[in-house]
C-alpha cells in the first residue's frame, strides 16, 4: 500500500510540474506577443459612427468610463495615415466628433485610445465614404414638363419623375418676384408640382437638384443651377383662324365663324355646319399665329351650354409654312366639363402654324368650339 502510495505522489508532483511548465511558457508567449510583457490596456472608444461628407468625413464616437485616457488616434490607409485627438475627460460620457478631409473614396479606420504614459486600448474598426467629383458629376437635374404663368401672375412648374437612387431629396428654385425680392422655394421629389407666387414678368427662373448619398451624410449635394424661362399665354390679337367648315347659329352674334375661338370670350364659339346638311368628322381648327411660338401647352374652352355634343378625340399638329405638310404632335381627348383644358406638348416644337384636328364627337356630327389659346414663348 504504501509503494503505491509513493507512486501516486511521485506521479502527481510530475504532472505539477508539467503544468506548471506549461503555464510559465503560456506566459512567455503572451509576454513575448505584448512585447514588453505586461500591458495595461485603457478603455476604448465607444459607439464609434463615421458620417459621410463632401470630401471629409466625421467621426463620432463615445468616451464612458476610463478617467486615464489622454487622447485619441485615428488611423486610415493601412495605418499610414493618422490624427490625433486630444481627450478631456469631465467625470462623466464625453463626445468625439472629429472632422477629417479626405478625397473621395471609401476608408476603414482604426481607432486607439491612450492614457498619459502611453499605454494603449484595444482597437475599434469603422468604415466611413467620402463623397467628391465622381459622385457629383452622376447627379442630374430634374426635368421640367411645363413652366406657366397663369393671369395673375403665378407660375406653375410641372416636374417629370427623377430616379432617387442617388439621393434626390428636393428641387430648390429661385426666382425674382414682383416686389425685386429674391424668393427660393424648395419641393420634394416625391411631389410633381411646384408654384411661384407673384412672379415678376419677363424674367428667368434658376432651379437645381439636392441629393443627400446616404443616410450618414453631413452634407446636401446640388447640381449647378440651371436657368429656365417660364411659359405665358401668346398674344392672339393678330392671329387668323380659319376652319373646315362654319355656320352661323340661331344665337348669332355668339355662335359661327372661327375667329370667335381667339378672342377670349367663353360666351362665343366656333359652329360647323349644320342646317343645310351637316358635314361629317373629321373636322379641323387651325391658326396662323403670324410668328414663331415654342408652344408648351394648349388650351381649349368648350361651349358652356352644350358640353357632351362637340368633338372628343383630336390631334394637335404644326408646321411652319403654309406648303409644309402637317406634322402631329399628340392625341388628346376633348372632356365634358366646362372651363379651360390643357394639353402639354412634350417635345415643345417651335410652330407658327398650329391645327386642332377633330376625329369624332359625342353625338352628332357637327363640332365647336369656345376657346384656343396656347402657352409657350414667342421666338424672333
Amino acid at each position: 500500500m504504501k509503494k503505491r502510495y509513493n507512486n501516486f505522489k511521485r506521479s502527481y508532483v510530475i504532472l505539477s510540474f508539467l503544468l506548471l511548465l506549461g503555464a510559465c511558457a503560456k506566459i512567455d508567449d503572451y509576454k513575448q506577443f505584448v512585447e514588453n510583457g505586461d500591458i495595461s490596456y485603457t478603455g476604448k472608444i465607444d459607439s464609434v459612427v463615421v458620417f459621410s461628407g463632401d470630401e471629409r468625413v466625421l467621426v463620432q464616437g463615445l468616451f464612458r468610463s476610463d478617467p486615464k485616457v489622454t487622447m485619441c488616434r485615428i488611423y486610415w490607409n493601412n495605418m499610414r495615415d493618422s490624427m490625433d485627438v486630444p481627450v478631456v475627460k469631465t467625470g462623466g460620457i464625453d463626445t468625439m466628433r472629429q472632422l477629417i478631409s479626405l478625397p473621395e473614396n471609401l476608408y476603414n479606420f482604426r481607432i486607439h485610445t491612450f492614457d498619459a504614459l502611453g499605454n494603449r486600448s484595444v482597437p475599434v474598426y469603422a468604415t466611413g465614404q467620402s463623397y467628391g467629383d465622381a459622385y457629383k458629376a452622376s447627379l442630374n437635374n430634374r426635368l421640367i414638363i411645363s413652366a406657366i404663368a397663369d393671369q395673375n401672375d403665378n407660375v406653375t412648374i410641372v416636374w417629370r419623375d427623377i430616379d432617387k437612387t442617388l439621393g434626390a431629396v428636393s428641387t430648390q428654385v429661385e426666382y425674382t418676384d414682383k416686389s425685386n425680392s429674391i424668393k427660393r422655394i424648395n419641393t420634394p421629389v416625391g411631389e410633381s408640382r411646384s408654384v411661384l407666387p407673384n412672379y415678376k414678368p419677363e424674367t428667368t427662373f434658376s432651379y437645381r437638384t439636392l441629393y443627400i448619398p446616404d443616410t450618414l451624410s453631413i452634407d446636401t449635394f446640388g447640381t449647378p443651377l440651371q436657368a429656365h424661362a417660364y411659359s405665358y399665354k401668346i398674344d392672339k390679337s393678330d392671329w387668323l383662324a380659319t376652319a373646315d367648315t362654319y355656320e352661323a347659329t340661331g344665337q348669332l352674334p355668339n355662335g359661327g365663324p372661327p375667329h370667335f375661338v381667339i378672342d377670349d370670350n367663353p360666351n362665343t364659339y366656333w359652329h360647323t355646319r349644320h342646317s343645310a346638311g351637316t358635314t361629317p368628322f373629321p373636322h379641323w381648327l387651325a391658326f396662323d399665329m403670324k410668328k414663331p411660338v415654342k408652344v408648351d401647352m394648349v388650351e381649349l374652352t368648350s361651349r358652356h351650354d352644350y358640353l357632351g355634343a362637340d368633338f372628343k378625340d383630336f390631334l394637335i399638329e404644326g408646321r411652319n409654312a403654309e406648303t409644309e405638310e402637317w406634322v402631329p404632335y399628340g392625341s388628346f381627348n376633348l372632356a365634358d366639363v366646362a372651363g379651360p383644358q390643357q394639353f402639354l406638348i412634350a417635345s415643345a416644337p417651335t410652330l407658327r402654324y398650329i391645327r386642332i384636328y377633330q376625329l369624332n364627337g359625342g353625338g352628332p356630327p357637327h363640332s365647336h368650339l369656345a376657346e384656343f389659346s396656347v402657352y409657350g414663348t414667342s421666338t424672333p
